[in-house]
């Protein structure tokens, strides 16, 4: 014994003297002390620098505290210590205690003990102990009692509450059921919870290089079936169903794709990938014109803490966890590369993205202008429509058909060109594209708005249908054995078929026998004499040509929508009062509508007596599946006249992402809103299939478990247990200002911190979808006719320079300063002003102006941006034609951050050329 002491003992400096005392405490004062021990505890305790000093402890305490001790039992219950019938459970405290100690503890077993154990605030502590208790002494694990401590382990703690509840609004049958299927799932989830502490424990044992022979092995014989069952008291996962949905990346141009860029477009285009770059020149003069609102002191106070956040801010050390691997981003990369070559388009139904050449693109909106409704113009007509308005809105603005306030509110002062773009539509042969027109800030679009206000009363007919819900509703209350027959019908081409002539013959009938329905300042000849101006100058643009639209209406203008509405309203209401044998019930959304009939002969009737009143819209109809199932909008009507969701068969279950870099408010929209729509479209006997169909959409895209659990519980409560009585709202903050900001991950919340403290609301949006970085689909227009610029002017025989913004088309501001120098008319005397800096330092010092080198150093979204954008210019670039004795447009406490705006400046040429006066 003195010998082995001496070997292993005292013969190494680095002998651990607690080891020492803890041998001779425990070794050398029992005789039948087994020597084949005391070697193995020096060959593993000595000869490894990284022996577990809390194993050796545990060891040496419970391992010579008796005179017959067993080391094959030893190891055992030092290491599994499950395999005794009296399991000791100081030993468990213990193992606990210091395993989690440890530095070279698995870090995923410890996130998982603290994730089921003691990390939740309302995990039940007396779970704790039962399983402490009973789940380890028992030679064969009791299954009633595990499905005991599931169940009350993962509940609420207002679980016996709702428990009473259901007791007493349930059947005793389908309660005994509900009992009986929630403990199946939650004996599943806790079996799946020990295999894996299983693997985990194991792989921590394989460090010690020690076998490992599972206490739990007995549960893998259990039958126990996967989850059925969403009711209340769902709280685990179900096995996640195979995805049989169609293919979110539908590549139809020829070209190969890698794998990573597959996976990227995967995401789907609405996919928002976390920001690399610093959104500083962004956020600033967003809330730099927001706060300039504000009183003096006020907005010094909020600029001093933003810019103190905006300054402190690097991309490079930005803590935000990028959602794409580096795979992914050299794929997106390799994507943005390859976008004058191809188009990535979202699929017109199903959220899929179609990959296309850009000739097989051109080749398919080609075809549909050629289809006969258009006619290519000479030039572009959108100077031309904008002074014509101006003349006819004047002209009724002087003969006060209409007021001042309305002339203002119907034009656009600086308006672009109507673009058209398409959409594959991937469900029909081919995959034609359905074509949408992009009307913001074109020469009518102010006045087609204000004209749809004054028109929708008269689109809000009894036949309309507000949403599917309303659908559901009305197929419930309307139905009548005499008619089991359901159909619905389609109009083919509602937009660019509908005679929108006849339908605004209908609007100013509709409004000289209700004459109260409009303004009392605006009378219905006005009214027609507006709509028919905005129909015979109806144009669109397409790949550097413009055409005008001879037939129908442009998709995209609320005017079109509601004139098709009036149009389709009047043509159904005369169908129903003028049919010999009507259907029993019919309503309609948009284009489509559906019906109930007596069989498919009455159907048919029904819909050639429908297409003889009409020439310019053409009904088709879908009967119903064999089995007598009928799908109309997203409602599934079954043979029973029970409704389901429906989804149509290119539908991809593709939503947003989890992991895309939006709020969190915007993820569990998601859960809500598929949940909701179960809950409001689904009969009882089909809501529980949908309700695992949506938790299995959520977890196809990366939501996780227990949050899908608690939103879809929250939209249940809320659902099943309506409020009795009206109960006053919460009193919401009243902000005076409000501020849409682009999101970011490390920025938004301090900033919506500091803002919300002063009395401005903001919302945040999303700028940089992947549709945003790949998508390009409409005409950029000449950088002569870019508005919200920052540019700059410069002297030919000197180095001085002049920078300025204009929020119109840069060549009108130009136009200006070039004619303020021919003119000679460079300063104000009136005013006592220069209207041209560069014109003025040319006629005070002789110098010739480079006007037909003018650079454009910064494009922007908005004119918003225009103010601190040009105080970042002129700061950092100094140039000495501009005026230093005019106040500055923005605070000095901006100052830190315009570095970082002016890094944004990139020169860029015009191209906008004068002629030698």
């Amino acid at each position: 014994m003195v010998q082995l002491e001496c070997q292993y003992g005292r013969s190494k400096k680095t002998y651990d003297s607690t080891l020492v005392q803890l041998e001779c405490q425990y070794g050398r004062s029992k005789k039948t002390y087994d020597s084949t021990l005391v070697q193995l505890e020096c060959q593993y305790g000595r000869s490894k620098k990284t022996y577990d000093s809390t194993l050796v402890q545990l060891e040496c305490q419970y391992g010579r505290s008796k005179k017959t001790y067993d080391s094959t039992l030893v190891q055992l219950e030092c290491q599994y210590g499950r395999s005794k019938k009296t399991y000791d459970s100081t030993l468990v405290q213990l193992e606990c205690q210091y395993g989690r100690s440890k530095k070279t503890y698995d870090s995923t077993l410890v996130q998982l003990e603290c994730q089921y154990g003691r990390s939740k605030k309302t995990y039940d502590s007396t779970l704790v102990q039962l399983e402490c208790q009973y789940g380890r002494s028992k030679k064969t694990y009791d299954s009633t009692l595990v499905q005991l401590e599931c169940q009350y382990g993962r509940s609420k703690k207002t679980y016996d509450s709702t428990l009473v509840q259901l007791e007493s609004l349930l059947t005793p049958e389908y309660f005994q059921k509900l009992l009986h299927l929630n403990t199946k799932k939650s004996g599943y989830t806790h079996r799946q919870h020990l295999l894996t502490h299983q693997k985990k424990f194991a792989a921590l044992l394989t460090e010690y290089d020690a076998p490992f022979i599972s206490p739990y092995s007995s549960l893998a014989s259990l039958d126990i079936p996967s989850p059925t069952f969403h009711g209340p008291l769902l709280t685990t996962t179900p096995i996640p169903k195979t995805d049989t949905s169609p293919k979110t990346v539908i590549n139809l141009s020829g070209q190969p794709l890698s794998a990573p860029e597959t996976d990227v477009l995967s995401l789907g285009l609405k996919f928002v990938p976390t920001p690399t770059t610093d959104p500083t020149p962004d956020l600033a003069p967003r809330i730099q014109n927001v706060t300039k609102r504000l009183g003096e002191g006020m907005e010094a106070s909020v600029t001093y803490q933003v810019t103190s956040v905006l300054s402190q801010f690097d991309s490079r050390r930005d803590l935000s966890r990028d959602n794409l691997t580096p795979q992914q981003r050299a794929a997106l990369k390799s994507l943005k590369s390859k976008k004058s070559e191809l188009r990535f388009l979202p699929a017109d139904k199903g959220n899929a993205t179609v990959v296309l050449t850009h000739n097989q693109y051109l080749d398919k909106v080609n075809e549909h202008l050629s289809s006969g409704s258009y006619t290519l113009l000479p030039n572009d007509p959108t100077q031309s429509i904008t002074n014509k308005l101006y003349r006819v809105l004047k002209k009724l603005r002087d003969e006060h058909k209409i007021t001042p306030d309305m002339f203002t509110k119907m034009r656009n002062l600086h308006p672009r060109w109507p673009q058209l773009y398409g959409q594959p539509k991937i469900h029909k042969q081919g995959a034609p594209i359905r074509p949408v027109v992009s009307f913001y800030n074109t020469p009518l679009q102010a006045l087609h708005k204000v004209l749809a206000t004054y028109l929708k009363p008269l689109a809000q007919n009894p036949l309309r249908l507000k949403d599917s819900s309303d659908f559901k509703q009305r197929l419930e209350s309307s139905l009548d054995p005499s008619f089991p027959y359901h159909c619905s019908l389609d109009v083919q081409a509602l937009y660019t078929s509908c005679d929108m002539r006849l339908a605004t013959k209908t609007a100013i009938t509709s409004f000289e026998q209700n004459p109260g329905l409009l303004p009392s300042n605006l009378t219905s000849t006005t009214l027609g004499t507006l709509i028919t101006f905005c129909l015979d100058n109806s144009y669109l643009e397409f790949n550097g040509c413009f055409y005008s639209q001879d037939e129908g209406g442009t998709m995209g203008s609320p005017l079109i929508v509601e004139l098709a509405e009036i149009r389709l309203a009047e043509v159904e209401t005369l169908a129903l009062s003028s049919s010999p044998d009507p259907p029993s019930s019919y309503s309609h959304f948009v284009d489509d509508g559906c019906g109930a009939f007596r069989d498919k002969d009455h159907a048919e009737t029904y819909l050639t007596f429908l297409n003889s009143l009409t020439e310019d819209l053409n009904f088709t109809m879908e009967h119903p599946s064999t089995d007598g199932s009928l799908p109309f909008l997203d409602v599934y009507i079954h043979p029973d006249k029970s409704t389901s969701v429906y989804r149509k068969p290119t539908h991809t279950n593709l939503y947003t992402k989890y992991s895309s870099c939006t709020t969190n408010s915007s993820k569990n929209s998601v859960i809500r809103s598929l949940t909701r729509r179960a809950y409001n479209l689904c009969s009882p006997q089909h809501l529980d299939s949908e309700l695992q169909t949506v938790r299995h959409i959520c977890l196809l895209n990366g939501f996780p478990p227990q949050r899908i659990t608690s939103i879809m519980e929250e939209v249940r409560r809320r659902f099943l247990n309506p409020p009795r009585r009206q109960t006053p709202n919460r009193q919401t903050p009243n902000y005076s200002l409000s501020i849409s900001l682009p999101y970011h991950p490390s920025l938004s919340k301090p900033l919506k911190k500091i803002l919300g403290q002063h009395d401005i609301k903001v919302t945040h949006s999303s700028s940089t979808t992947l549709r945003n970085l790949l998508t390009k689909t409409k005409t950029t227009p000449p950088p002569d006719l870019t508005p919200h610029t920052i540019y700059e002017i410069s002297c030919l025989d000197c180095t001085s320079t002049y920078n300025g913004q204009t929020y119109r088309p840069l060549i009108h501001r130009m136009k200006e300063h070039e004619r303020c120098h021919r003119l000679n008319n460079a300063y104000d005397e009136t005013l006592d002003k220069v209207k041209s800096a560069p014109a003025h330092h040319s006629l005070t010092t002789g110098h010739r102006i480079a006007w037909n080198d003018i650079t454009i150093l910064k494009s922007l979204p908005s004119k918003a941006h225009l103010d601190l954008t040009e105080q970042a210019a002129i700061h950092i670039r100094n140039p000495t034609m501009n005026r230093t004795d005019s106040a500055p447009k923005c605070s000095s406490l901006w100052n830190p951050i315009l570095p970082k705006i002016a890094a944004t400046l990139k020169p860029t040429p015009s191209g906008i050329t004068f002629s030698p006066s």
